[in-house]
């Protein structure tokens, strides 16, 4: 659960363009305004509470293969591998819900509607991964 910043999002008028561990991020994205992770993902997500959703940036040192997916246990897979990719993965930025309350979705996760962009860095270069960009099966 990440701690409520609407002393941030209340004073500037447009909405995040993505979040990063639960603070907005009002900048386009690119991997080297997000994680020090050799690989960062950019995938959009969608809260459990209240349905909305948000674009959430991660990184992780897995070397990712094509099919990754959301698992059952809310931790994205890689079919192809098998592998869990743990540290791929996040809550939803704290909001609130339509009645204007906490929504009950901050303490939950958030599954996975799309994957948006993936990078992967190589020394001081970062290549775009096209190949993992798309909708998750599980929407």
């Amino acid at each position: 659960m990440h701690y409520p910043l609407m002393d941030i999002t209340d004073r500037i008028p447009e909405p995040p363009k993505w979040w990063l561990r639960g603070i907005p991020r009002y900048c386009d994205y690119h991997p080297h305004e997000a994680t020090f992770a050799l690989t960062n993902l950019l995938v959009r997500m969608r809260c459990e509470g209240c349905q909305r959703e948000f674009d959430v940036a991660f990184g992780t040192i897995a070397v990712l293969q094509s099919n990754v997916v959301e698992s059952v246990l809310g931790y994205p897979i890689n079919l192809t591998t098998g592998a869990t990719i743990k540290e791929a993965h996040d809550d939803p930025p704290f909001h609130l819900g339509e009645d204007g309350f906490n929504c009950i979705g901050n303490s939950m996760t958030a599954g996975w509607v799309a994957i948006l962009q993936v990078w992967e860095q190589s020394g001081a270069k970062w290549k775009r991964r096209f190949d993992l960009d798309g909708p998750s099966p599980d929407c």
